[in-house]
C-alpha cells in the first residue's frame, strides 16, 4: 500500500513540476522540448548504466547499445528542434538550419531499423517458438478435455 502511496505522490510531483514549468516559460513548445530533452537525458544515463552491466560481447549488450545510439539521435533531434524554436530557426534563417533535425531522427530510424533485424535474429537463436507452439496446443487439448468433462457431469 505504502508503494502505491509513493507511486500517486511521484506521479503528482511530476504534474505539479510540469505545470510550474509551463507557468515559468510560458511557451508550451519550449517547455515540451525541456521536458523531452530531460527525460532523453535521463534515458541516455540508464541506459549506460545498463551497458556497463552487460556482459561485454553478450547479444543483449550489443542490443542495449544499439538502443543507446537510437535513444543520443533522438535526444540530439529533440536539442535541435528545441533550439530551432528558441532561435527563431524556423522564422529568421533558412529552412536548411532544420535538416540536421531531419538527419538526427532518420539516422534514429535507421538504427531502430538494425536493432530489429538484431532483435529478430536473437528471438531466432534464444526464442521457443516451437516449444510455445507445443504448448500452446497442449493447453487447448486439455481445455477441451476439460469441456467434455464438465458437459459429461
Amino acid at each position: 500500500m505504502a508503494k502505491k502511496i509513493d507511486i500517486v505522490l511521484g506521479f503528482l510531483s511530476i504534474l505539479f513540476a510540469l505545470m510550474v514549468l509551463f507557468r515559468i516559460v510560458g511557451n508550451i513548445e519550449i517547455s515540451i522540448g525541456f521536458v523531452t530533452i530531460s527525460f532523453g537525458i535521463l534515458a541516455v544515463i540508464w541506459t549506460v548504466m545498463a551497458v556497463k552491466n552487460l556482459a561485454i560481447g553478450s547479444a543483449l549488450r550489443k542490443h542495449t547499445v544499439f538502443f543507446l545510439y537510437c535513444l543520443l539521435f533522438i535526444l540530439l533531434f529533440s536539442i535541435w528542434q528545441t533550439t530551432s524554436i528558441l532561435m527563431g530557426w524556423r522564422k529568421s534563417i533558412n529552412e536548411l538550419m532544420l535538416y540536421p533535425g531531419y538527419f538526427f531522427i532518420t539516422a534514429a530510424f535507421i538504427i531502430f531499423v538494425v536493432a530489429s533485424y538484431q532483435a529478430l535474429k536473437m528471438g531466432k537463436e534464444f526464442g521457443f517458438g516451437q516449444q510455445a507452439s507445443v504448448i500452446r496446443s497442449i493447453i487447448e487439448a486439455k481445455k477441451k478435455n476439460n469441456k467434455k468433462l464438465a458437459k459429461a457431469k
